[in-house]
């Protein structure tokens, strides 16, 4: 982790969006795009389907305009694959991709990055690491968290995709999917809708109508409606589910792990005892619970 200030700083925000290849979430309770940001920086993902942004904003709820005009609002719908979410109380910055992150005092503002004295914590993602608790994965999942209970989800346009015979996929175009931009604008508030209610894409073609449940969700699913023994809990919310280790997150939370599948992402609990645990989708189980299921 590297402290980072001035013109250090800047290009290194510049750098996390334009280098983005899966995902770009970005955290600012005011957001003001200037030319540079539009034409250079985020350039690169206009026509990028591949690339799922992430925008989350916040504050005044007496005047939207404040925090994210509207001609903003209208740039940020031309991308293919996009959410925005509306966070009420939030302060934090934050500026990730899959590989790299910055916990900053930066608003995505032009005057910010030209005049003010701001600084960060700049963190990349560590392909092995003795500890699970890096620096890197707990602010992605604590901003993903943030998304998810705090948000309310008001623009999501996903890409719409026809897959080959054998291998691969080709971009057909995108559907909105929400839109409550307007509502926002003109009330200060919208009805919760949550990010992970959404797919992160589609799938069209004569053999494919619909995107498949995963085996997981069919089962999660299926378990709910059903009379099967419920004695385990959800390793990140703590909700009583099926003691499988190989299903340890309850549905709905699932649906938010789903959105990027990190199988090291640290979760809050032991999914037999319950007990607080560092815990993670690949090793649900505090130490000495693992022990005891390995032995059954």
């Amino acid at each position: 982790m590297n402290f980072k200030t001035g013109k250090e700083l800047n290009d290194k925000i510049y750098d996390i969006i334009y280098n983005s290849e899966k995902y770009l979430l970005i955290l600012s309770p005011f957001i003001q795009l200037g030319d540079y940001i539009k034409k250079e920086i985020f350039k690169t993902h206009l026509n990028n389907s591949n690339v799922h942004i992430i925008i989350g904003f916040g504050k005044n709820e007496n005047n939207i305009n404040r925090s994210l005009k509207k001609e903003d609002f209208e740039y940020f719908t031309q991308f293919k694959n996009i959410s925005i979410v509306y966070i009420p109380n939030l302060h934090a910055k934050y500026y990730g991709n899959e590989n790299e992150s910055v916990v900053t005092s930066m608003n995505l503002i032009d005057y910010s990055f030209d005049y003010n004295i701001e600084f960060g914590a700049h963190s990349k993602k560590k392909i092995i690491s003795i500890s699970q608790n890096s620096f890197f994965n707990s602010a992605v999942n604590a901003c993903f968290n943030i998304l998810e209970v705090n948000g309310y989800a008001i623009y999501v346009r996903r890409p719409i995709f026809e897959k080959k015979l054998m291998f691969g996929k080709n971009y057909v175009g995108s559907d909105q999917e929400l839109n409550l931009i307007d509502e926002l604008i003109k009330f200060g508030k919208v009805p919760k809708k949550n990010l992970s209610d959404f797919e992160n894409a589609k799938y069209v073609n004569s053999a494919i109508k619909n995107q498949r449940k995963s085996q997981y969700e069919y089962k999660i699913g299926s378990e709910s409606n059903g009379d099967a023994k419920k004695n385990g809990c959800c390793i990140r919310c703590k909700t009583t589910i099926n003691l499988d280790l190989n299903k340890p997150l309850c549905l709905y939370c699932y649906k938010t792990w789903s959105l990027y599948q990190d199988p090291f992402y640290r979760e809050n609990f032991c999914i037999s005892c319950g007990e607080k645990n560092n815990t993670n989708f690949n090793r649900p189980a505090c130490t000495q619970c693992y022990k005891e299921l390995q032995r059954k």
